[in-house]
Formats: C-alpha cells, structure tokens, sequence
C-alpha cells in the first residue's frame, strides 16, 4: 500500500500555527494569518505543502486551523484544497 504515516508533534504544530518554524515565509504567511484572518491563495499553498510535506503533519490539522482563523473560510474551497 501507499498509506502514509502522518506525524502528530503537538509541539511542531503549535509551531507551525504561530509562525514559528524558523522558515520565513511560512512564519510571515502564518503570522499574517493569525493577524488578520487573511492570508493569500498562494501564501495558502505555501504553508499547506511546508505542513504536511516537510513537517509530515497530517493535513487534516492545518484544515482544522484555517477554518477556524479564515475570515474569507468556505467549507468546499478550504477542505477541496486540503
């Protein structure tokens, strides 16, 4: 199979969610976010692909992040993307 094991670091999360990986634009993307509840669609694809690519967190906790911060949310569009 190709089933992928996510990790669950409740630490690198938190991390992720207030801008703090250590990666620039990620954490200027995030901290935006969390300012103003904006954050562009490309800003979007940046810091969804850094989660669950290079921090190997299941997707599912940065869907769950954004609908709550987004102010601009839409179910279909946010959980599509994810």
């Amino acid at each position: 199979g190709n089933e992928r094991k996510w990790g669950m670091d409740p630490k690198q999360i938190q991390a992720w969610k207030d801008g703090m990986t250590g990666y620039p634009l990620v954490d200027a993307n995030m901290r935006e976010l969390k300012a103003t509840g904006f954050m562009s669609n490309r800003g979007r694809q940046n810091v969804c692909s850094f989660l669950t690519i290079d921090m190997n967190m299941d997707w599912r906790y940065g869907g769950d992040y954004f609908e709550e911060l987004l102010l601009d949310y839409d179910v279909h569009s946010n959980w599509g993307n994810w």
